[in-house]
Parts: C-alpha cells; sequence; structure tokens
C-alpha cells in the first residue's frame, strides 16, 4: 500500500501547478496576441492571402482576397475553395506540390484566377507549406498577387517596340498594316482586328488591310463596302471619340447587313479614330474578344497603337502623292532635256551655214576697204561664235551622249557621195572638197568621246595660262603663278580645259586693271588643288549663295551686257559656273568659292569704274574685293 503524501508535499503540488497554470495562461495570452497581431497583418496586407487548414480546408482569407476575387471568408470557410480556380488549373497546384522535394517548404508559381463574376486573372502565387512528421503537408499559406494589369501594359509595350521596328521593314502600307492587326489580334485576344477608312466622297467605308483568324474571311472583310450608317465607326468618325461594346443585345437586326457582307457575327467590338492633326482619317478596330469583355486599358492600348497606324497612312499618303510628283518632275526634266537638245542641235546647222556665208561673203568683199565693212563682220562672228559657245555649254550641262544627227548627216552624204563631189567640183573648181565636207560635219554633229587621262595639273595649268596670257594683251592684267608638281590626276581633257579656261577668264573679267589674279596649285596628301584668286569686285552674300544655279548673272539685269571675253565686267551667259559645279558631280572632284564683296561697291546695282587707278582717285575705304575659287582633284584610287 503506498504511502500517504504528507501536507507539505501537497502543499508544494499545489503550489507547482499553480505555476504551471500561470504559464500556461500566460502562453495562451500570448498565442492570442500572436494570433491576433497575425490576423492583423494579414488583414493589412494589401496582397491576397488564403490559408488552408491539415485537410487542405479553407480557414482564412483577408480581406485583400475578397477585394481582388469577391468572395468572402463566410463562402469559402471550410471548403476546398476551388471556385476561384478556372477548372483546367485545379489539378496544377497539386501537381507542383507533390513535386516539390520533401527539403523545400516554398513554391512560387505563375498561374490563373478566376474573379466572383467569371473574369479570368494572372496573378503570382507564393505558398507557404507546413510539413508533419512524415514530411506530408499538413497546412498552407498562399500569397497571391494580381498580375493582370502589370502583364497587360509589359504586353503593350512589348507590342508597340515591335510595331516600331517593323515600320522600316515594311515599305507597302497593307502589308505593315497586316503586321500590326496581327499583333493588336495577340495583344488584345481578338478573332479580327482592321483599318477602316472613309472614301474621297466620304460616303462609304471600306477596308484598308484586315487580318483574322480564318484567311477567307480576312479576304472577304477586304472587299467589303460599308455605307456610313451601316458601322458603328459611322458614330466614332462624327463624334471623334473611342468605343467600346460588349453586348450586341437588342441590336442585332440593326447591323446584320454588317455581318452579312463580313461573313461572321460581331459579338463585341472596339473601335478608335485615327487621327492626324485636328482630323480623324479613319478607325482602328478589334472585334469578338476572345476572353472576357473590352475595358478601358484595351481601349487605352489601341488608342497607343492607332497614333502609329495614323502616321504610317499619313506618311503613306505623303509619299504617294511625292512620287507622284517626281515622277512628273522626271517627265518634265526629260521633256525639258530633249527640248534643250532639240534646240541645241537645231542651232548648230544655220549657224555653222552662217559662218560658211560670212566667210564667203568675206572673200568677196575683200576689193573694199576693211574699214567699210569688217568691223560688222568682225561682230557678226563675234555674235555666231557666242551662241555657239552657249550651245558647248548647254552640251556639257546636258550631256546627251548619242545624237542621231552625225550618223543621219554621214549616212546621206556617203549614199550621195559621188554626185556631191561632181557638182561641187563643176560650180567651184575645188577636187578635195568632199573631204572638207566630211570633216565639217564631224565637228559640227559628232559627239564627244571623252576618255580620262592621267594629267600633271601644274603643267597644264602652265600651258592653259600661255595661251590665256596671249588672249588678255588688251588688258592691264598681271597673272601671279604658283605651280608645284605633283601626282596625275585622272579626268577627260576636254571639261579639265574648259573648267580651267572658265575659272581664270571668270577672274580676269571681275579684276579691274591694274588688278593681280593669282593660280595656285598645292599638292594635297589625297589629290591636288587648284586655286583661282582675283583681288577684284566680289561677289555680294545673295550672289554668292545662287551663283552655282546657272544662267544667273550677278550684275543688274539693265546694266548687263556682252562684250569680248576676257573684258573687265565682260558679262557671260550665266553657264559657266553650272557647267563646272556638274563637271565636278560627274568627274569627282570638288568646287567650292568665297568671296568679299568690294566694299566701296556693297549691291550689284553699283558700278565699279574698272581701274584701280580711277578707283583710288575717289575718297573713301580701298578696294577689298577678292574671291577665291578652290578645286579640289583626288588622286585616282
Amino acid at each position: 500500500m503506498s504511502k500517504s503524501p504528507s501536507y507539505q508535499e501537497l502543499e508544494q503540488r499545489i503550489k507547482q501547478l499553480t505555476k504551471e497554470n500561470r504559464i500556461i495562461r500566460e502562453a495562451k495570452r500570448s498565442s492570442r496576441i500572436i494570433r491576433m497581431r497575425h490576423k492583423r497583418f494579414l488583414r493589412f496586407l494589401p496582397y491576397p492571402v488564403i490559408v488552408r487548414d491539415t485537410n487542405g480546408m479553407v480557414n482564412y482569407l483577408n480581406p485583400a482576397f475578397t477585394r481582388t476575387f469577391g468572395w468572402t471568408l463566410k463562402e469559402l470557410k471550410g471548403k476546398k475553395g476551388n471556385q476561384y480556380v478556372p477548372c483546367s488549373l485545379r489539378q496544377e497546384l497539386a501537381d507542383k506540390i507533390k513535386a516539390l522535394p520533401y527539403d523545400k517548404k516554398i513554391l512560387r508559381l505563375n498561374s490563373k484566377r478566376l474573379t466572383r463574376d467569371g473574369q479570368i486573372l494572372d496573378v503570382s502565387i507564393r505558398i507557404g507549406l507546413d510539413r508533419d512528421q512524415n514530411n506530408n503537408p499538413a497546412g498552407m499559406i498562399i500569397v497571391l498577387k494580381d498580375m493582370t494589369m502589370e502583364n497587360r501594359d509589359r504586353a503593350n509595350l512589348d507590342t508597340t517596340r515591335r510595331i516600331s521596328r517593323a515600320l522600316p521593314k515594311y515599305p507597302d502600307l497593307r502589308k505593315l498594316l497586316y503586321y500590326v492587326h496581327s499583333q493588336i489580334k495577340e495583344l488584345l485576344g481578338t478573332q479580327s482586328a482592321n483599318t477602316i477608312l472613309l472614301s474621297e466622297n466620304k460616303k462609304e467605308f471600306y477596308f484598308l488591310s484586315a487580318a483574322h483568324d480564318d484567311p477567307n474571311t480576312r479576304a472577304r472583310i477586304e472587299k467589303a463596302r460599308f455605307s456610313v450608317d451601316e458601322l458603328l465607326s459611322g458614330q466614332v468618325i462624327k463624334s471623334g471619340e473611342p468605343m467600346f461594346i460588349n453586348d450586341f443585345s437588342g441590336k442585332e437586326g440593326q447591323y446584320q447587313s454588317r455581318d452579312i457582307k463580313i461573313g461572321y457575327k460581331v459579338k463585341n467590338v472596339i473601335l478608335v479614330p485615327l487621327r492626324i492633326k485636328n482630323r480623324v482619317i479613319g478607325i482602328l478596330a478589334a472585334d469578338n474578344k476572345k476572353t472576357g469583355d473590352f475595358d478601358e486599358t484595351d481601349l487605352e492600348n489601341l488608342n497607343t497603337i492607332a497614333a502609329t497606324v495614323a502616321l504610317s497612312i499619313e506618311n503613306a499618303r505623303v509619299s504617294r502623292k511625292l512620287r507622284k510628283t517626281f515622277e512628273e518632275v522626271k517627265s518634265l526634266n526629260r521633256a525639258k532635256d530633249k527640248m534643250i537638245n532639240h534646240l541645241s542641235h537645231e542651232l548648230k546647222t544655220p549657224v555653222a551655214i552662217m559662218l560658211s556665208s560670212s566667210k564667203i561673203l568675206a572673200k568677196r568683199l575683200e576689193s573694199l576697204p576693211e574699214k567699210t565693212w569688217k568691223p560688222t563682220f568682225d561682230r557678226i562672228n563675234r555674235n555666231l561664235n557666242r551662241i555657239i559657245g552657249i550651245e558647248d555649254e548647254v552640251y556639257d550641262i546636258v550631256e546627251k551622249k548619242e545624237f542621231d544627227h552625225q550618223k543621219v548627216f554621214t549616212l546621206i552624204f556617203e549614199q550621195c557621195q559621188d554626185e556631191l563631189e561632181s557638182l561641187i567640183a563643176e560650180e567651184t573648181g575645188e577636187t578635195d572638197v568632199i573631204k572638207k565636207v566630211r570633216h565639217r560635219i564631224d565637228k559640227i554633229f559628232n559627239p564627244k568621246n571623252l576618255i580620262k587621262q592621267n594629267i600633271f595639273l601644274n603643267r597644264f595649268v602652265d600651258e592653259r595660262i600661255q595661251v590665256i596670257k596671249s588672249e588678255i594683251t588688251h588688258r592691264n592684267i598681271e597673272i601671279i603663278t604658283r605651280l608645284k608638281a605633283s601626282s596625275p590626276v585622272q579626268m577627260p581633257l576636254e571639261p579639265l580645259k574648259k573648267t580651267i579656261d572658265g575659272l581664270i577668264r571668270n577672274a580676269v573679267e571681275n579684276t579691274p586693271d591694274q588688278g593681280v589674279v593669282e593660280v595656285l596649285v598645292v599638292p594635297k596628301i589625297k589629290g591636288v588643288q587648284f586655286i583661282v584668286k582675283d583681288h577684284g569686285i566680289g561677289l555680294t552674300p545673295d550672289a554668292q549663295k545662287r551663283i552655282f544655279e546657272g544662267f544667273f548673272t550677278t550684275q543688274n539685269t539693265m546694266k548687263y551686257s556682252s562684250k569680248r571675253p576676257y573684258d573687265f565686267n565682260a558679262g557671260g551667259k550665266g553657264a559657266d559656273l553650272l557647267r563646272m559645279k556638274i563637271f565636278s558631280e560627274r568627274y569627282n572632284f570638288k568646287i567650292t568659292m568665297t568671296s568679299k564683296r568690294c566694299q566701296r561697291i556693297p549691291a550689284n546695282e553699283d558700278t565699279c569704274p574698272g581701274s584701280i587707278k580711277a578707283c583710288d582717285k575717289i575718297p573713301g575705304s580701298p578696294c577689298d574685293g577678292m574671291t577665291i575659287v578652290t578645286c579640289f582633284f583626288p588622286y585616282p584610287k
């Protein structure tokens, strides 16, 4: 029989139990406080939270869950809570947990969940697992984050970037729009996307381009035409405001003709105006959203893309007009070239005949005193040669390589050679005249054969200066040369001669007597410079801008006159520098000009006395005009 505890032992036991009870009460109170704080934390947590017990039943969800998905704790407590999981994904979580290693207690995945009203949300899920002693799941806490808007924004940004990168890849507007519509279908999850424009008379709609799940339906859409009242687009055009309709209940009859023409039933639609400045040029549309309804986010996304579509359509319209204008300009330019060529070559025959007739007439007048007829003949010949010079410049500017004139004349000449030889010999008594006639035909009508040659510029320029000096003996002009040797440049001889002669002649004609013209050849690393610097009257700023335009004269029109070549202010045909500019582009050299107008004659209308000595007698600032023209000829590669 066991011994009964003593009073002291019982008293000690009671004290121990009291202490243990106090500890238990403290623990319960602490646990209650922790639970309260835990619930408060979950209640104020911005992300949806759901807690499941060891049996997988819902025993808690926070207010954020109710705000996001619509269900309350009262509706889901003690239940599996599958209402907010799409049917196709209800086994997904169990499979993920089963595949999770035993030592892992946290699971992360991206999935989809349903709201109470049937909307599907993209969610990011984080799950914390409790495991029993056998490592089996014994409760879990699930934290969800609604990623729907974030994913849509990211998808919209990605779509916009893809469309922007695609713009230069699709020069054809319809192909570009088809690509854009395909991107819209993917972004919004629709069956169709298209661009609708108003016809020029604004009485009907047509589809500029469309994308549809069914290619046959797409072809049918693009052929359809609608009156303004047949489509909702008419309302958008009139109001200028975007819109979407998710339910056509009660309106089926109103848009029945639309569905018949396009070959499918439109259940919902979103429409956004395409704007260019203050006018609406069309509609960007999408219809039949496959999941859910259109919302404001879809409207905003489509609005963003609409700006790119409208700009592309407007650019295509402008480009089409530019191409049309360019073709018209090309046609006019060809007509102009043809006319100039025709007139240029039509001048050759009568001018050549006039020169020949002039020589014949001069021979017959040799018996008379020269002073009675020679000045008149010199004036006639000078102006005839001037016409030939104009024709030569026009030829160089237009440069048509093939002409039929020489071939035709040569053919006629060869066919009639014997008859012509007999006739000419009979009339003139000359037996060698046929060679002269053939030579004259070749000289007048034979096209120039321009072959590039290796030319040492310093030697060539020196040769041309010697010729020019013999032609300016009537002028008191000093030509100073500094011609350094260099490697040869490659150019046809004739254009180079015309360029060098023309620049030196312009310098002499713009320099008053007692003036100086400097001519330099300066070797550089990649080529050689030809420089002509005159200390003459210079050009006004406006003349400097237009000097290479062609047929532009720096003198006042009323004071303009054509004198002998190399005379001061001789005036010209206005095409020399244009011809040189064209030569530079044709034969790969660069021509530039800088000039300073003499301060005594600041305007084109002002007249220089033509002599530095005469100018020095006039009170005022010294003559300081100057023009430098530089031609850079690159060495051949």
